[in-house]
């Protein structure tokens, strides 16, 4: 117990879960970086090994929408360590993986624990920190969430290059390892929720919202432009879409829902929320647009618009960490706004960007969006967290790591279906690599998609930044 007493306690069990958070958002860009080395050695196509991808996303975002209230039940330091074994369990499936199945699947299991760490993360750093270092703490966690973002593809590329695709999930056990440990020793032993009981859990919520998600990500991923109609993906939709209305239903009529809509009637909680969903969806479209115009418009190679990314990334993990720091002492809708201001800015920059533009010159744009991510998103979530009690940090965690993956998924459908509308007017019927050379007439249309997403984009921030604007601005804002 004296452990639990020493000065630097908060930040020495901070540690324990920024170490599983920096390996499980790192194992992403890893993987995605090892997925040609896969389709080679397993003889597959790219587009079934991107499945790869797409059934992670679809398994996160499935299990944080029950995780959060069953972490608050059992105990959210239980819940942590159950998680990073899973993941530990499909790293190593992954490594003696025989067959592209096997691999789908285990990928599935690292996706639950990757979820389950999600879910409970924040809701544990929230815990650890008093309410004037909440941004501090969260901010120091967007920074290592930056962090690992940034060297996914790097510590990725590195494996694959020198010993195969099968080292990433050798490699990422490693880490994870010393992070169950960390935790285990180094967390606290909190108490669940003694208010429910899990005979009284929201079984047929988890399975309406898991299907609902399930089929809505399933269906964008999957849709058919030219003939939208009558397509596989558009019966997907339709049935998300009802299961989407019967989910809603049983969260209104049950007495303990998994989601409480009535926590909308808080302004700051209703404000916080849309402010992130509609900032990713904002940030997802650039994610998606920029690296096509910096490979295919530009013919930049891949290694270059790596490090031109990466300035993207270290600016989020920086102002993150600063921004966090004096949310604190100044207060939260302060760099909410300038965060926001500062993205909307740089948004109408890069809308302007042509075959002429240098690359230090779109360097600097993608440093002062990074800037603006990391000033805007520590704040906002220590608003969100604010509004609650903290037996519902567990639902927070979750609801603000499904919120990103949400946004991010509909934003990058958004973009990518809006340039493939354009092209196709301009009857371009190629991929990506063929862009670098085409006609001029073509090169019109693209920009103007480049510049409709972009402005699609600023409107969505501007969505985000307005109500914001109006908050109460105390310190606790």
């Amino acid at each position: 117990m004296l452990r639990y007493k020493c000065m630097n306690y908060k930040w020495i069990a901070f540690s324990a879960i920024a170490l599983a958070l920096f390996v499980q958002v790192m194992s992403a860009g890893a993987i995605i970086i090892s997925l040609k080395d896969i389709a080679q050695y397993f003889n597959i196509s790219i587009s079934l090994v991107s499945w790869l991808v797409i059934i992670q996303l679809l398994t996160v975002t499935a299990v944080l929408i029950p995780a959060g209230k069953i972490s608050d039940r059992i105990g959210k330091k239980k819940f942590h360590i159950v998680g990073i074994i899973i993941f530990m369990l499909g790293t190593l499936g992954g490594y003696f993986s025989t067959s592209f199945t096997l691999l789908l699947i285990f990928r599935v299991v690292m996706a639950i624990g990757s979820g389950m760490g999600q879910a409970v993360g924040g809701a544990i750093v929230a815990s650890l920190f008093s309410e004037n270092e909440r941004g501090k703490s969260l901010g120091a966690m967007s920074t290592t969430v930056g962090l690992g973002a940034t060297a996914g593809p790097v510590f990725g590329g590195i494996l694959v290059q020198n010993f195969g695709w099968q080292s990433v999930y050798l490699a990422l056990f490693i880490p994870m390892f010393i992070a169950l440990f960390a935790g285990y020793f180094l967390l606290k032993n909190d108490s669940p929720s003694k208010n429910i009981k899990f005979e009284n859990f929201d079984f047929i919520g988890t399975i309406t919202g898991i299907l609902f998600i399930v089929l809505i990500i399933f269906g964008i991923k999957n849709i058919d432009i030219s003939n939208f109609i009558n397509s596989f993906s558009m019966y997907c939709l339709f049935l998300g879409l009802i299961f989407g209305i019967l989910f809603i239903i049983n969260e209104k009529i049950i007495s303990n829902p998994l989601i409480n809509f009535n926590l909308l009637n808080n302004l700051t909680f209703s404000i916080a929320v849309s402010t992130r969903f509609f900032a990713f969806l904002a940030i997802s479209g650039n994610m998606i647009m920029m690296p096509i115009f910096l490979t295919g418009i530009m013919n930049i190679n891949e290694s270059s618009v790596g490090l031109m990314l990466l300035f993207q990334s270290l600016g989020m993990a920086l102002a993150a960490s600063i921004g966090g720091r004096l949310s604190d002492k100044f207060g939260r809708k302060m760099f909410v706004i300038l965060g926001l201001s500062s993205m909307i800015a740089s948004y109408f920059f890069i809308s302007q960007l042509n075959l002429n533009s240098t690359n230090s010159y779109i360097v600097i744009l993608l440093l002062i969006t990074g800037l603006g991510m990391g000033l805007w998103g520590s704040p906002n979530m220590a608003q969100t967290y604010s509004t609650l009690q903290k037996n519902e940090y567990g639902f927070v965690s979750s609801l603000i790591a499904f919120l990103r993956n949400i946004g991010n998924t509909l934003g990058q459908t958004y973009a990518s279906t809006i340039l493939a509308i354009f092209l196709l007017s301009a009857g371009y019927l190629g991929d990506i690599g063929g862009l670098g050379s085409l006609d001029k007439e073509t090169y019109e249309v693209y920009f103007k998609a480049w510049q409709f997403i972009y402005f699609s984009s600023i409107a969505f921030l501007l969505i985000a930044l307005i109500p914001n604007i109006f908050l109460n601005g105390k310190k606790t804002l």
